[in-house]
């Protein structure tokens, strides 16, 4: 009796130990190495190889990977690097398990001891979510909803800053989210993807932020700035106006003194002209009347003949000249009086040429 219960106890026991190494073969989901499909893995092996070692990969039971000194026995060459670390390419979910290697010398016994295995876990990575939008209580308020898988995690964002709620679904009073941009990061242990901002249509302002993307207060801003240019110019356009309007007053202004201070001296100077040409002028005029009357007294009575010619006068009486002046120098004419003194009185300005004086009328001698 006392046997079989020692039998009943070891038996007991042996299941426990069997259980257990099942247990620590298999690992938890805790010690997990996540990875996604698709991806691509390095197992390391953290032990230094000789040449004489032999080199054995077991996914959980399954030998995947043998090499024996240096000819590959089950495997590829290339399924391990130059350390003899596993490499793993493309995986799928299949790939999932635990990866052990074992280090042994020619003989077969192990040299490498307990070393380091890895529980693999692949996982498919998240799609890109979307963000539906639906108004609620006559567009009063507004609730966003994200499209996710199974396992996923949520996070809300609003203008790019997280939230804290953590559900499926998000409510807020449409007037205040009037501007304002939702999206939901959906993630893994092993990706994460962003959907696509999303604004509300329930309750429309009447004064939009945005125009074509870009805030209208950098509309507003700039047209300011244009108009500011604008009225710049136009200033700056009304003093250039006006002080050229008042240089050219003052120019038309000094050109018309200018040209009265010449015409004053002009006058000036032709009357002292005259002044100077009239005392010589009456004495040609008697001097030549009175050789007239000599002419006239020189016929004699009752003379019906034709009249002499003036050209067949004898050349010894000849006309009178001006009389010299007192100091014996010779007077200048007065075309030439006046030229000389028209720059000394305009400042070395060209005077215009005097008017012609009409000529005087010597009276002819009487018919006989």
């Amino acid at each position: 009796m006392r046997i079989v219960k020692k039998m009943a106890s070891a038996a007991t026991i042996a299941v426990f130990l069997l259980c257990c190494y099942f247990i620590v073969s298999s690992g938890s989901q805790d010690d997990c190495v996540y990875a996604a499909t698709g991806s691509n893995l390095t197992v390391p092996l953290r032990y230094k190889l000789k040449e004489s070692h032999n080199l054995k990969w077991l996914k959980d039971r399954s030998v995947i990977f043998y090499r024996r000194r240096k000819q590959v026995i089950t495997g590829k060459n290339n399924d391990v690097d130059s350390t003899g670390s596993l490499k793993l390419t493309q995986l799928t979910k299949d790939k999932s398990g635990r990866y052990r290697p074992e280090v042994t010398n020619e003989d077969g016994i192990n040299v490498g001891g307990n070393l380091q295995s890895v529980h693999l876990c692949v996982l498919d990575p998240v799609k890109k979510p979307t963000v539906t939008m639906t108004c609620i209580g006559a567009q009063k308020h507004v609730s966003f909803t994200c499209n996710i898988g199974q396992g996923e995690t949520i996070e809300w964002l609003m203008n790019d800053e997280q939230l804290a709620e953590k559900g499926k679904t998000v409510t807020r009073v449409a007037k205040d989210v009037a501007n304002t941009h939702f999206s939901c990061n959906v993630s893994n242990i092993v990706s994460s993807e962003i959907s696509l901002p999303v604004q509300q249509d329930c309750h429309k302002p009447a004064f939009p932020e945005t125009l074509f993307g870009i805030s209208i207060w950098v509309f507003v801003g700039g047209g300011a700035g244009i108009v500011l240019v604008l009225i710049l110019i136009v200033i700056i356009c009304c003093i250039q106006t006006k002080r050229k309007r008042r240089l050219r007053l003052k120019d038309e202004r000094e050109l018309r003194l200018q040209w009265a201070s010449q015409e004053q001296q002009h006058h000036q100077q032709q009357h002292h002209h005259q002044h100077h040409q009239h005392p010589n002028q009456n004495h040609s005029d008697q001097h030549q009347h009175h050789h007239a009357h000599h002419h006239h007294q020189q016929q004699p009575a009752g003379n019906t003949g034709p009249r002499q010619n003036r050209t067949k006068q004898p050349r010894t009486q000849q006309r009178p000249r001006a009389p010299e002046p007192a100091n014996g120098q010779p007077q200048p004419s007065p075309r030439r009086a006046m030229q000389a003194s028209a720059p000394a009185g305009n400042g070395g300005e060209e005077q215009p040429p005097p008017l012609p004086q009409p000529r005087k009328k010597t009276p002819k001698a009487p018919k006989e």
